[in-house]
């Protein structure tokens, strides 16, 4: 009968024993596996590596790139919509005149700082929370020109100041090609209305009583018939106004000359100067006379 060895397999346990025997026998194969897992994660690490360089350089760049540009172009476009958009029109204080029988006179100028620009617009004036009527007005390409409301009667006595109220404003771009080109030019060939022999009589006598009387000529001297001419007329004792009137001379022909006689019945402070101000739409084709309406 055989005795055991008690030195084999000393300390081992059985399960030790059969992972050895399992280690022997497939050695190389979990080597093998364990290299390829290894060697799969490298190649995923390095894959997704590469994959970033691509996208950065290859794919996504050129991407953005564009994104970019196009932002850039888009703020550059939004900065000339806004360089090409037009100011606001400004205003002088109201100037407001006491006439007869508790109406008003109000007179205030409007300029227009942008020369690419016209505006047509209505106006009021507000008299101590009171509204005038509702006008139409206009001013061209870099002008300044007067807007007025004559011989209203508040409702309540006593009020003298007021305030210009514009509203509805559209605005139109000059096209070159309806002005040649050069507006200044087009402009002075047309807004040529020669106003002489300005005169101001402080006595005139009419039943009775002492009135002033403004008189002057106009000359259309412009090669156009316009069908409505308006004209602003403002006494000024210095430089300040004093009173304002308004009139319209109907289809003034081209070398017409017109004589204007403006009587005031108000009180009047010395006045020294009269500016007369003709007021045209030229840059409306509706406002010109037919040749036909003036040719012999």
């Amino acid at each position: 009968m055989a005795t055991p060895n008690p030195g084999i397999g000393n300390g081992f346990t059985e399960g030790e024993l059969q992972f050895a025997s399992f280690w022997v026998r497939h050695e190389i194969l979990i080597r093998r596996l364990l290299y390829g897992i290894l060697f799969g994660v490298n190649a995923l690490l390095w894959g997704a590596a590469l994959w970033g360089l691509l996208d950065a350089y290859a794919i996504s760049y050129p991407r953005e790139s564009r994104i970019t540009a196009e932002i850039a172009e888009n703020q550059f476009l939004a900065q000339q919509l806004q360089s090409n958009r037009p100011e606001g029109v400004s205003t002088s204080p109201v100037n407001t005149f006491q006439g007869t029988d508790g109406r008003l006179d109000m007179l205030v100028k409007i300029r227009n700082p942008n020369a690419r620009w016209w505006a047509e617009f209505t106006y009021r004036f507000n008299i101590a929370g009171e509204l005038t009527p509702a006008r139409s007005g206009f001013v061209l390409p870099g002008h300044e020109r007067y807007l007025g409301e004559f011989g209203y009667k508040p409702d309540r006595a006593g009020s003298r100041s007021a305030v210009l109220t514009v509203d509805n404003i559209r605005w139109h771009r000059l096209q070159p090609e309806q002005v040649g080109g050069d507006f200044p030019e087009w402009l002075t060939r047309r807004n040529a209305f020669e106003i002489g022999d300005i005169a101001f009589q402080s006595d005139l006598q009419i039943a009775g009583k002492n009135v002033g009387r403004t008189s002057f000529s106009v000359r259309n001297a412009t090669a156009f018939g316009y069908w409505s001419v308006g004209l602003y007329v403002i006494l000024e004792r210095g430089s300040t106004p004093v009173a304002a009137n308004y009139i319209t001379l109907e289809r003034v022909s081209p070398g017409e000359v017109r004589n204007i006689n403006i009587d005031w019945f108000e009180q009047l402070p010395g006045v020294t100067n009269t500016v007369v101000q003709p007021v045209v739409n030229y840059l409306d084709t509706s406002a010109y006379l037919p040749t036909t309406q003036f040719e012999r």
